[in-house]
């Protein structure tokens, strides 16, 4: 179990998913757009949720992301995500995203942003379907 420090705060959940920034979404100053790293909370929550549902599931909501600092290139984001609800067929996963930096020794992380997000279970055609527990 991990305890919380204000002083020096951890991510909560799995680690479900890394990725490294890279010069195709970036602006004209070198920082990644909000949007691309919003795509990949979004893949995250969807992992988390598929092995809830066992199958396909959809985005449904994703609440507000509120960003602490700037991503630059070369940055590996990890992306820690924890179920905290299921309904008759839908999930509600919460998604950190964190900076992940190697100074060599060690690995220091610094938080980047959070958000909650609901996804819905669907068959193959795409209705929704109840999810078996």
């Amino acid at each position: 179990m991990n305890l919380v420090n204000d002083d020096n705060p951890v991510p909560q959940g799995e680690l479900t998913l890394k990725v490294l920034a890279d010069n195709q979404s970036t602006n004209y100053t070198g920082d990644v757009f909000a949007g691309w790293v919003a795509m990949n909370v979004d893949q995250a929550g969807e992992i988390q949720a598929r092995k809830v549902a066992r199958g396909r599931v959809v985005t449904v909501s994703i609440g507000g992301m509120s960003f602490m600092r700037p991503v630059q290139v070369g940055d590996i984001i990890g992306l820690y995500s924890r179920v905290t609800e299921v309904g008759r067929a839908s999930i509600r996963v919460v998604v950190e995203a964190w900076i992940e930096n190697d100074n060599g020794d060690s690995v220091s992380q610094k938080k980047l942003t959070e958000t909650s997000m609901v996804f819905v279970a669907v068959d193959g055609s795409g209705s929704t379907q109840r999810i078996n527990r």
